[in-house]
């Protein structure tokens, strides 16, 4: 049976494996490489599954761990502290279209809105080459208010990124 939770210390070695697969198969996503990223580091990803509701990771299950979704809010910002943010979004290629994208944003949206008190906003940004996932987004409720240019450079490719936002209240 397919499921979204939340992920755990214990499911630290099942992440680091898939985030580490992710970023080799879909670089041009990410601003993280395998070589330098945090979530590529068992000890620091416990670190940042112990952190409490102002940081969580999302999983989803078929039973496999085939999918990731991140959230968080930056601490000690209080400027900021109305903005929760969406990271590190991945589904393995073989588990695409099964609704488990929408449900693991669903998830991490459903976080800032329940366990984030003060949260009134949910950021990311998107490589707009990354087409799908944009789409999702949208259909999610995300809209679009920016695009940097030349964001990103993997191999040579510049990427330019859409900056997202979904309010949780309206204004």
């Amino acid at each position: 049976m397919d499921a979204i939770r939340r992920l755990t210390v214990d499911d630290v070695d099942t992440y680091v494996a898939l985030r580490a697969a992710m970023l080799q198969e879909s670089p041009q996503a990410f601003l993280a490489s395998p070589e330098t990223d945090i979530g590529c580091d068992p000890a620091q990803m416990r670190e940042k599954l112990a952190l409490g509701d102002e940081n969580a990771v999302y999983g989803a299950y078929t039973p496999d761990l085939v999918g990731v979704v991140g959230i968080f809010r930056v601490p000690g910002r209080e400027k900021i502290a109305h903005r929760a943010n969406i990271w590190g979004m991945y589904v393995d290629p073989a588990a695409r279209g099964q609704g488990l994208g929408r449900a693991l944003v669903e998830a991490a949206v459903a976080h800032a809105r329940e366990r984030m008190p003060g949260v009134t906003q949910v950021d990311l940004c998107v490589v707009t080459a990354q087409q799908a996932a944009h789409r999702l987004y949208e259909r999610c409720g995300f809209q679009a208010w920016g695009i940097e240019p030349g964001a990103m450079r993997v191999d040579g490719v510049v990427y330019d990124e859409a900056h997202m936002r979904l309010p949780l209240v309206l204004p």
